[in-house]
């Protein structure tokens, strides 16, 4: 199929999954972009896509230098998205090393909050109740019944969750014990914009003013359940 004259060739959009995805998530989407002109990465974090790395020595940090190396090699022209728990690794590219992006699009994302971690967001009651699901040093993707009552809007169907289980891996604890940000998001040096997936509740994140939202009609895993509007709203935010 021809590509759109309007997108440049020399964009690079960067894709991260949240928990438990690897760059296997992306796979309905990526060819939706591709053809608007778009060159696509999908960066493989350590215990991701299949990395043997156990997960028990695993951090948030090894994660942002993860990302950080794939995005070194693109020159600073690149749009990272990140969907998700992945909120938290684009905080710690954002704090360290803003150079290296064009801007960033928070898909359905956790936004990470000033000094402070992922358990420090959520509490001690959630953090005790995922260190008590913990296996070698990570937690499990969620079950049957975790899934439809933590996002009871979810939209995977039988055949969705047939096609990722086996590809799904699990979070290592250490990534949600770090402080990826100790400045305000909501002041970072480069462009930051915001998608909703409505069916998500309750909402991902409070999105800081003045960031450019858009909003898709889906649950939070709109890049397996509704890939064409996904490309489609990722497209228009990359510009």
């Amino acid at each position: 199929m021809p590509r759109n004259s309007t997108t440049s060739t020399s964009t690079t959009v960067v894709l991260l999954g949240g928990g438990g995805l690897g760059p296997w998530a992306w796979d309905r989407v990526v060819p939706l972009l591709e053809q608007q002109g778009l060159a696509v990465r999908r960066p493989r974090l350590r215990t991701t896509g299949g990395d043997p790395t156990p997960p028990a020595e695993v951090t948030l940090g090894d994660w942002v230098d993860d990302l950080l190396a794939d995005l070194e090699l693109l020159g600073g022209d690149a749009v990272l998205v990140a969907h998700s728990f992945a909120g938290y690794v684009a905080g710690g590219v954002i704090e360290r090393a803003p150079e290296l992006l064009r801007s960033v699009v928070l898909l359905d994302a956790a936004v990470p909050q000033a000094g402070r971690s992922w358990f420090d967001a959520m509490g001690p009651q959630v953090e005790g109740f995922m260190r008590s699901l913990a296996v070698d040093g990570a937690t499990p993707w969620f079950t049957p019944d975790q899934l439809d009552q933590v996002y009871p809007g979810h939209g995977l169907e039988p055949d969705d969750l047939a096609w990722m289980r086996p590809l799904l891996s699990d979070q290592p604890v250490g990534t949600y014990t770090e402080v990826p940000v100790e400045g305000d998001l909501a002041g970072a040096a480069l462009p930051i914009s915001y998608v909703r997936c409505s069916r998500t509740t309750p909402a991902m994140a409070d999105v800081p003013a003045g960031w450019p939202v858009r909003t898709l009609d889906a649950g939070h895993w709109p890049m397996i359940t509704v890939p064409g509007p996904t490309a489609e709203v990722l497209t228009e935010l990359v510009g």
